[in-house]
């Protein structure tokens, strides 16, 4: 009762967004059948049910739009298949009362007796032999009734005659003598006629058991033959599957084959991205080593020249000094006659003294500058190199997702032509198995 009671849910009126909807129409799921597809796989799935903790967005969409697009194709084909039966079984059935339409107009009669007479070949037998002797029965009713007719035109001439008068009685006597005679001459041909025809309707009747009898030997002969006709193509089609399957067998070797060496070649293939990987990560661990060792020895140069300025300006400060002991002991010596000279001196070796100070600053400054600039171009290369790695990780990892759905598509085919070959195989056994039943009804 509460099979019943639910609604028929077929592949043109189903709910896609409803995760508990059940396909339950026999075509629909025929046509799922002979397309290799199972109705759950037709149900629309969200986003949301791809989403993984270590998933991006982006390749949670790429499994998305990749299930989503193999999901419609499905529907797309089951829908078509869907149609091809509705269309084959309007076609067959038009096919079947066209004939029976055609085959009762030419033979004048309505479709329920051209079913009868197709369904019993002994009933119509039967029934032509029955027709023949009720057609016999009435061509005797016939022939006794136009002797009786006669008989009694006849009596009613005789008393005609009778009336007439006493001079035609001998006559008439003589008359009636003659036409009894002639009566009992014509009713003895008749009887003799009767007995002919009775003597040759048994004949008739005889050589018509005899033909039926033929006609039945000759349609078991028949239906032998077409027994053992449809036993040798039965064979022939044992013989044909047997192939078929070793076929099957054979190719089911092969994919396995070409499944072994696509793994290897898969395991091959993430055994070089991991050796990949290593490279990568070793050239960078170089690379930032060289890094590394450049800035030591760039630190090293510009602290080298840094104290080689430094003990230049500490020579010039020791000769500058030196020169200004001379001087003071010159200007000891020359006094008062070169005080001014001295005070100009002075100032003029304040001025250069501070000259060579702010020099040594922007020298210092210039220094600090460029290791600046060379830390912060050594920032920006190894940032650079950091976006440029995280890229490579985000196209390897679509990469490979690309290629595990490649190859889910691919599994997913082979289930599915899996399942189209079980179909059909099974539509070959029912086709086999109805022609068995046939035989042994004919049998």
């Amino acid at each position: 009762m509460v099979a019943a009671d639910r609604p028929v849910i077929s592949l043109a009126n189903m709910d896609e967004n409803n995760a508990k909807a059940v396909i339950n129409s026999p075509r629909s799921l025929q046509a799922c059948k002979i397309e290799g597809v199972l109705p759950q796989e037709l149900i629309h799935k969200p986003m949301e049910a791809f989403q993984e903790r270590a998933l991006s967005p982006r390749l949670v969409k790429l499994r998305y739009d990749f299930f989503e697009a193999k999901r419609r194709d499905l529907l797309a084909a089951s829908r078509r298949a869907r149609d091809a039966i509705i269309a084959d079984e309007r076609r067959a059935s038009e096919n079947t009362s066209q004939q029976l339409e055609l085959l009762a107009k030419d033979k004048g009669v309505s479709k329920g007796e051209i079913l009868a007479l197709h369904s019993d070949t002994l009933a119509y037998e039967q029934r032509k032999l029955l027709k023949a002797q009720e057609s016999q029965k009435k061509w005797l009713q016939n022939a006794l009734n136009a002797e009786l007719q006669q008989l009694k035109e006849l009596e009613k001439g005789k008393e005609k005659l009778e009336e007439e008068g006493d001079k035609e009685a001998e006559r008439q006597r003589e008359m009636s003598k003659k036409i009894k005679e002639l009566n009992d001459k014509r009713a003895a041909e008749e009887e003799r006629k009767r007995m002919e025809a009775e003597a040759r309707m048994k004949l008739e009747k005889q050589i018509a058991k005899e033909e039926f009898h033929k006609q039945m030997e000759e349609n078991k002969r028949l239906a032998e033959a077409e027994a053992q006709r449809q036993k040798e193509i039965y064979e022939r089609q044992l013989a044909e599957a047997e192939r078929k399957r070793q076929i099957e067998l054979e190719k089911e070797r092969k994919r396995e084959e070409e499944y072994q060496k696509m793994e290897a070649r898969k395991n091959e293939m993430q055994a070089l991205d991991l050796r990949r990987t290593e490279i990568l990560e070793q050239q960078k661990e170089q690379r930032q080593q060289e890094l590394a060792g450049r800035q030591a020895k760039r630190d090293e140069r510009i602290y080298a020249s840094i104290q080689a300025n430094m003990d230049i300006e500490n020579q010039r400060r020791q000769e500058f000094e030196n020169k200004q002991l001379d001087e003071e002991k010159r200007e000891a010596r020359l006094a008062q006659a070169r005080a001014m000279q001295q005070e100009e001196g002075a100032k003029r070796s304040f001025q250069l003294m501070m000259r060579r100070k702010v020099i040594q600053e922007e020298a210092a400054k210039r220094s600090e500058d460029r290791r600046q600039n060379i830390v912060d171009h050594q920032e920006e290369v190894e940032y650079r190199l950091l976006e440029h790695e995280q890229k490579k990780e985000r196209y390897l990892d679509f990469k490979r997702e690309l290629d595990g759905l490649r190859s889910r598509n691919k599994e997913i085919n082979v289930e599915r032509q899996r399942r189209r070959e079980e179909s059909m195989r099974e539509m070959v056994a029912e086709q086999v198995r109805k022609k068995d039943d046939k035989i042994d009804a004919m049998n």
